[in-house]
């Protein structure tokens, strides 16, 4: 991005706002609409409203692509309209980049980074009709779906996984992409797949499509894989199990060389059996576990405790600014010490500065990523570069 700082486009979003705008706020009611998990809905109460990874916005989104200060809402006329703040990730309004001043509208898909949200009213307020160019883009992202599933349009990305101790890269994280309109972030295709109850058949090919692509790297790396929560259902169907399984041992068939590592969100299901059931699968298979974003919500120290994993992956938002709170180090640093003790080698999310990192080590992390070691690029961006480890 060029053109102003954010802070000289801060400081004219604040000045001189109209009285009007606080009317035209007050009377439509909008609402942003986080699309995790979560489902998060944030009043718009006033404006300029900011968005942003640090806690003095009016929405404090804590994740590694979104800037500190990111985007702003704003009124023009009788418009709400968004403005990016020179943001390091960019943003996205109905998947395409943000012309500033754009103007929104009911229902409209907004990416901040990667992490997406939806703009809407509260109910009963006045909203302004779907356009017929909101239908034709539903229409072709719901169109454009069985493309996924048979993967002609998945494009695999990697991002490094590095070594604390001397800052080499071990392995890598696949993250996915697509190239068709709609259907371009991991958020806009589950969300989707959600619609046609395919979840996890589009993890499953997610997760085949990259290990194809890691086929470039050398083998000494290990792939960190994903799981969706609806291939975890709790309570866990004989389907739901049978077909996880049944495409596990069909990817180590068919990449019997390749280290794996699957990762499981540590909410995705709350059955111990079941964990203890997968984790057997996995060392039948020589796949290694992890409990993904740990701490993201309550810390599942049962799960922990009871169904050890090999790896367990500190969530983004313990994680960023842990240097400046030495709460939170004190916190994690028991945390650790427990991982450690039960055999689990910790690793940390969403590193991007030198001082988190230097915290990371002192804490007795073993690994890490973060944009500070590198953001997800296709496999040969990658294979070129340092020799992986002997």
């Amino acid at each position: 991005m060029h053109g102003n700082s954010e802070s000289d486009l801060l400081n004219d979003c604040y000045s001189d706002r109209p009285e009007g705008d606080a009317v035209f706020i007050r009377q439509k009611q909008w609402q942003l609409t986080s699309q995790s998990v979560s489902g998060e809905v944030t009043p718009v109460t006033h404006v300029p409203f900011t968005i942003g990874r640090e806690s003095d916005n009016s929405l404090s989104i804590r994740h590694s692509t979104v800037s500190g200060h990111h985007a702003v809402l704003l009124v023009e006329g009788q418009h709400l309209v968004l403005r990016d703040l020179n943001s390091t990730n960019g943003t996205l309004l109905n998947g395409c980049p943000l012309k500033n001043g754009s103007t929104l509208r009911e229902g409209d898909i907004l990416h901040f980074g990667s992490v997406m949200y939806t703009i809407g009213q509260q109910s009963g307020c006045d909203q302004e009709p779907t356009t017929p160019s909101d239908i034709l883009a539903e229409a072709v992202a719901h169109g454009q779906f069985d493309r996924l599933l048979n993967s002609s349009a998945l494009r695999p990305y990697f991002q490094p996984v590095v070594r604390l101790e001397d800052g080499r890269c071990v392995g890598y994280e696949v993250l996915s992409r697509s190239t068709l309109c709609g259907l371009e972030t991991p958020d806009k295709m589950f969300r989707v797949a959600a619609q046609h109850t395919s979840e996890a058949a589009l993890s499953r090919v997610c997760r085949l499509e990259g290990l194809k692509a890691a086929t470039g790297l050398s083998s000494s790396f290990t792939i960190f894989l994903n799981t969706h929560p609806a291939e975890l259902p709790s309570p866990c169907t004989t389907l739901a199990w049978n077909e996880l399984t049944e495409s596990l041992g069909d990817l180590r068939q068919r990449f019997p060389e390749i280290p794996l590592v699957l990762e499981v969100h540590e909410s995705a299901t709350s059955s111990l059996a079941f964990l203890t059931m997968l984790r057997d699968v996995l060392r039948d298979l020589n796949i290694q576990l992890a409990y993904d974003d740990f701490g993201a919500g309550q810390a599942r120290l049962a799960e922990l405790v009871e169904v050890s994993p090999d790896i367990l992956k500190f969530d983004i938002a313990i994680i960023q600014g842990l240097a400046e709170s030495q709460q939170r180090r004190n916190m994690v640093d028991g945390l650790v010490k427990v991982a450690r003790d039960l055999g689990a080698v910790c690793l940390a999310e969403g590193v991007e500065t030198v001082n988190d990192t230097e915290a990371c080590m002192e804490l007795g992390f073993t690994l890490a990523q973060g944009y500070l070691f590198g953001r997800a690029e296709p496999a040969a961006r990658w294979k070129s570069l340092e020799d992986p480890l002997p």
